[in-house]
């Protein structure tokens, strides 16, 4: 019988990781360390984690909101923007705290039109490590969403505590899988959190675990109606770009505010817009010619509160899309509009790379970090009991040298950093074979029997094995190639059975 391939992976580093994890737990029962453990074994069986982070009004909240669907993650520059909060798939509503010094508190809240209202009470932001909303969304499912305080901000604080959470040490383990990073403009911080967030060890995973968003793109151009447009070119730019390229897998422009509003959209809120629509073209052009304009006092017979309310909930691109949408297509309901600025937004995009980029290998992704967080509790527990300690330690060498997983993440990052010097015409078979999802996308036989599956495995472990022999090669192109060859070693392995 022919052993079927699963799109998870090529080996069983996954599930070795998690007998590892699950051994240490009866080893380990009623130690110092059985928490450590069993919160290992929790990030194993999650979702994935996906932390979103970025400069200060980068748009992190609202983007959060967007995946979400909902409007829960607050926007201004209040004191729950300053915490590490994690938003996860509950079967009820809760928010708790879980405090500097161990403790867990519930949080009291309520929902708010823009946001959740949470009562700290007398707790400040340096008393709370992060908070925990649990919210049964069914886009939680697959994945736990991390909203992090804004980088290079005025307040140091801020800054150190998104970096503690986010950035890779030998003695470290981050507690993210992996990260959306926005950005308006490729700044210089930019790229040097990329680099600090990035792994560098044999379980490296950038660019395979880091994507960039080219964040509030609808404000490019003050907000024309070609400003998406703009966007998808300089996004394109960034993405040939070669210091950008070997940080981060790709960069996708998003109007997240757009994406949030057209996901909330009531139907006043389109009602108000359709008036808009049918009001004199003359005076509604010179409305939208700013937002000054379009929230003067006698610009228009709907009140200035709610021309307000609609600049902060569109923007002005997002109005003057709105408004061409009801005039030239006729999408004058809120449930026929909010899905087309969905669209132009960029957020289906941006969807389609976390579901085609970050969860095919997701359990590969928290296998790493689970790894990362066996040598930390290793570490620790040397003194106490060094016979368990040097075993973790052997067990992760172990998996980690014989795991094909690992060594494929590793030659992405060798392939997209350019580490690894290529000829004509292999960046792209490298690519597919490294970052595919599934064995037959690996191999480019989609669609195909075992036969073909089989047949493109020989021949891929016959060309790349070829080309790892080659003594004048550099170390970065002979390991590329090795791992290519493994790669078809492993496919042919599984479906040799």
């Amino acid at each position: 019988m022919t052993t079927v391939v699963t799109a998870s992976g090529f080996g069983s580093a996954a599930d070795q990781v998690l007998a590892l994890v699950d051994s240490l737990a009866s080893r380990t029962a009623g130690s110092a360390y059985a928490n450590q453990i069993a919160s290992i074994r929790e990030r194993l069986a999650g979702p994935l984690r996906v932390a979103i982070a970025g400069r200060v009004k980068a748009g992190k909240s609202t983007l959060l909101n967007a995946l979400v669907g909902e409007r829960l993650a607050p926007t201004d520059a209040g004191e729950c923007t300053r915490i590490v909060s994690w938003y996860r798939r509950g079967q009820s509503y809760q928010v708790s705290a879980h405090l500097i010094d161990g403790q867990e508190r519930a949080i009291p809240f309520q929902r708010g039109e823009k946001a959740l209202e949470l009562q700290l009470g007398g707790l400040t932001e340096r008393e709370i490590a992060s908070l925990d909303i649990r919210w049964p969304a069914s886009t939680l499912e697959q994945v736990t969403l991390i909203d992090t305080p804004g980088l290079a901000s005025l307040n140091d604080e801020n800054s150190r505590r998104t970096r503690e959470f986010l950035e890779v040490d030998p003695d470290h383990a981050s507690d993210a899988d992996a990260v959306i990073y926005l950005m308006r403009h490729a700044h210089r911080s930019d790229v040097d959190f990329l680099e600090a967030f990035m792994d560098r060890s044999v379980t490296a995973a950038s660019p395979v675990n880091a994507v960039g968003v080219l964040s509030r793109a609808d404000e490019i151009g003050a907000g024309r109606l070609d400003a998406m447009e703009s966007a998808t070119r300089i996004a394109l730019r960034y993405r040939n770009d070669e210091t950008i390229r070997e940080l981060c897998a790709t960069v996708v422009p998003l109007a997240g505010l757009l994406a949030e509003t057209g996901l909330t959209m009531r139907e006043d809120e389109a009602g108000a817009l359709r008036a808009l629509a049918g009001s004199d073209p003359q005076q509604l052009d010179q409305m939208l010619l700013s937002a000054d304009h379009f929230c003067d006092l006698h610009a228009s017979d709907l009140t200035v509160e709610i021309r307000r309310a609609l600049v902060d909930r569109l923007g002005m691109y997002g109005i003057r899309l709105s408004i061409q949408e009801i005039r030239d297509n006729g999408l004058t309901t809120a449930a026929t509009l909010a899905p087309r600025l969905v669209q132009r937004s960029g957020l289906n995009e941006l969807r389609t790379v976390i579901a085609q980029h970050f969860l095919p290998r997701a359990r590969t992704l928290q296998s790493r970090g689970a790894l990362v967080a066996l040598r930390t509790v290793a570490r620790e527990m040397r003194s106490s009991n060094p016979e368990l300690a040097e075993s973790i330690d052997h067990e992760a060498e172990r998996i980690e040298a014989s795991a094909v997983e690992f060594a494929r993440l590793r030659a992405a990052h060798l392939v997209a950093s350019g580490a690894a010097q290529l000829r004509d015409g292999e960046r792209e078979e490298l690519d597919r074979l490294l970052l595919a999802g599934s064995p037959a996308a690996a191999l480019g036989v989609d669609g195909m029997g075992p036969d073909a599956l089989r047949n493109a495995a020989l021949a891929a472990i016959e060309k790349w094995r070829a080309l790892s022999g080659d003594p004048f090669a550099s170390q970065a192109r002979r390991e590329v190639c090795e791992t290519a060859a493994r790669t078809g070693e492993a496919v042919y392995a599984a479906t040799a059975g």
